[in-house]
């Protein structure tokens, strides 16, 4: 796996599932380079979808999704992916140079922060660390075997300690390995959902603090990051490109604005698949206090997540 720079080494025997928060180094113009293949995927109980670029935006393997008709397990998800992964290996689109990368749905796992002074050695900061990560293990995720990782973020030298946490469940991540490993291939990058809709945020410049209202096929995920917090919460909702009830939409659109009501959320910007579809998107931008859509020009909107992977695995 991908390992990411840090402040503080993890544990070694950690895997590292947290792509590091900060600003995209884009390429300069002009200048030549190796030309770098990419295959970002991204799956859910509902869908998988991904496409594979290279440095210059061009398309060796289309976009293509698959919508299942209702809530599968990840098991028969990951079936039928394995098969499109297996039709792209056969077809020498995918090999072992093109680096691959994808995300943990937001159920599997769990985000946090902590925050600690800066007069604590960092022997005690790491520690400190261990023991609130085995605190949140155990109240969130008992008799699970999980997987976790951690980023001491950049702050002011006099700032406190920010400390970004992601625990997520072993076995979705070995499933996603294996599938793979059965062609001789391997993953590049594991993420985390919203650490996606972060780096989203990022990879557009958004003004900090930002928040995000990601929108897909079975969730709206509301993400809102600044400097000394990151907070998140997920909505259920089934789009499937038909005509929506106008009560079921208000429901769900009532409990997001409490939620952002509740935790303060501003410069709230819209993203996802409902922004493929303008009435829907009226409808959102009518009753929530959205600032500004966020768009990837480059492909279509659905494939906003797995765009900004595909950035992490060229320039990350």
């Amino acid at each position: 796996m991908r390992i990411i720079d840090k402040l503080i080494p993890p544990p070694p025997d950690k895997r590292i599932l947290l792509p590091k928060l900060e600003e995209f180094h884009l390429p300069r113009l002009g200048l030549k380079r190796k030309t770098q293949k990419v295959f970002p995927f991204a799956f859910d109980s509902m869908f998988y979808r991904g496409l594979g670029f290279n440095n210059r935006y061009e398309t060796f393997i289309k976009p293509f999704e698959k919508i299942f008709p209702e809530e599968s397990s990840i098991d028969d998800v990951l079936i039928e992916l394995k098969e499109e992964v297996r039709n792209f290996v056969v077809e020498g689109l995918l090999t072992p140079e093109v680096k691959i990368g994808t995300y943990i749905p937001t159920k599997y796992g769990l985000l946090r922060t902590y925050t600690f002074p800066r007069t604590i050695k960092k022997s005690e900061l790491l520690q400190s660390v261990e023991l609130y990560i085995e605190q949140d293990i155990a109240e969130n995720f008992p008799n699970t075997e999980v997987l976790y990782a951690y980023d001491i973020l950049e702050s002011e030298p006099d700032a406190p300690y920010r400390v970004l946490v992601v625990i997520v469940e072993t076995e979705i991540v070995r499933k996603v390995e294996n599938l793979f490993a059965e062609f001789n291939l391997s993953l590049d990058l594991i993420s985390f959902e919203p650490i996606c809709v972060i780096n989203l945020g990022l990879l557009k410049n958004l003004p900090q603090p930002f928040a995000i209202l990601y929108t897909d096929v079975n969730k709206i995920l509301i993400v809102y990051y600044r400097k000394d917090t990151v907070l998140y919460e997920s909505f259920s909702f089934l789009f499937t490109g038909e005509e929506i009830p106008e009560d079921v939409l208000n429901l769900v659109l009532w409990d997001i604005r409490n939620y952002i009501v509740l935790n303060d959320i501003n410069n709230i910007f819209l993203a996802g698949i409902v922004t493929e579809y303008e009435p829907l998107m009226d409808f959102f931008l009518e009753r929530l206090p959205i600032f500004g859509i966020i768009t990837i020009d480059k492909f279509p909107e659905r494939y906003a997540l797995t765009y900004t992977l595909g950035e992490r695995l060229l320039n990350g």
